[in-house]
């Protein structure tokens, strides 16, 4: 979830529940069913990414933009996910 929102494109555009099941899931939902259950469960995720303050809400529109220092935030977590211990070892081992 974190990497798509932190996706170039909903960066400049601002994010969409639309664009988050596109990105997340791929291929369209084959029922109304299950278009519904994967729109609710996006929604949830982005009301708590709203509720810790990662992202915020575009007035008048279905649009949210990611925070200014949330951006960072993001920038490390990922960052760091993707980082083993081997890559940070071999990092605290060369000399300055």
């Amino acid at each position: 979830m974190l990497e798509a929102i932190n996706h170039g494109d909903l960066l400049i555009h601002g994010i969409r529940n639309r664009d988050l099941q596109a990105i997340l899931y791929g291929e369209p939902a084959a029922t109304q069913q299950e278009k519904r259950r994967r729109s609710a469960a996006i929604s949830r995720k982005l009301r708590m990414l709203r509720a810790h303050g990662i992202i915020h809400k575009v007035a008048g529109t279905h649009r949210y933009n990611v925070a200014p220092e949330a951006r960072t935030m993001l920038l490390a977590i990922l960052t760091s996910a993707r980082t083993s211990l081997k890559q940070i070892n071999a990092l605290q081992e060369k000399p300055a």
